[in-house]
């Protein structure tokens, strides 16, 4: 099966918000901006 862009969105926020609770982030919004970007391909980044 073929992994998503909302597969790869929602391991990228579970990640996000788990090191946020261990204390290594403290800038959510860019760290969950930069997961947006990790997890989007080619096709979704030229919209």
């Amino acid at each position: 099966m073929k992994e998503t862009f909302e597969d790869r969105m929602f391991l990228g926020s579970e990640a996000v918000y788990a090191r946020m609770e261990a204390g290594e982030i403290f800038d959510v919004t860019a760290a969950l901006e930069d997961a947006r970007l990790e997890a989007s391909g080619p096709d979704e980044q030229q919209q």
